[in-house]
């Protein structure tokens, strides 16, 4: 392992210590977001919104719908995908982007879910209707969970997000 990557992860080891002994379970605060788009530009804000929330201390859970589910689902984090959105301006922005931070979003989402306050959810119904192999998506998320669940995970919670 590299002296970098063993850093960063004893960085994320020793940010979920400081949070469980700062910010116990019950004192948490939730931080929902629903993730219904599936382009490059949203997938950042989802996964830097979520990443940062938890490494607050915030009970952090994404619910994953459609496009959204499909990217997380077949592992499309790429940033190049921004150049095939969003055309020239995403190539500048992609090559900006992988400039200041080298690491992929899927590496860091992974390495902070570790802390255990961040949580990937995937709508059942969202699962069936865009045709996805439940195999496949159990295998890249916490679980898979019917809308009642979801809104009883997501009742009381400080902060909402639709994206």
């Amino acid at each position: 392992m590299d002296q970098t990557r063993c850093g960063r992860d004893l960085y994320f080891l020793l940010c979920a210590l400081i949070n469980l002994i700062l910010f116990p379970m019950k004192d948490k605060k939730k931080f929902i977001i629903f993730a219904h788009s599936g382009t490059y530009d949203k997938l950042y804000q989802i996964v830097t919104l979520a990443i940062t929330a938890a490494s607050m201390g915030r009970e952090t859970y994404i619910f994953l719908f459609f496009w959204a589910l499909r990217r997380f689902v077949n592992d499309e984090f790429d940033v190049k995908k921004l150049s095939d959105e969003f055309g020239e301006e995403g190539g500048r922005l992609s090559k900006r982007m992988q400039e200041i931070n080298p690491v992929s979003l899927k590496e860091i989402l992974n390495e902070v879910r570790k802390m255990g306050n961040l949580k990937v959810y995937a709508c059942t119904a969202a699962v069936k209707l865009m045709e996805l192999e439940e195999a496949k998506v159990k295998s890249g998320v916490d679980d898979i969970l019917g809308l009642t669940t979801l809104l009883e995970i997501a009742d009381g919670a400080e902060t909402q997000l639709f994206i």
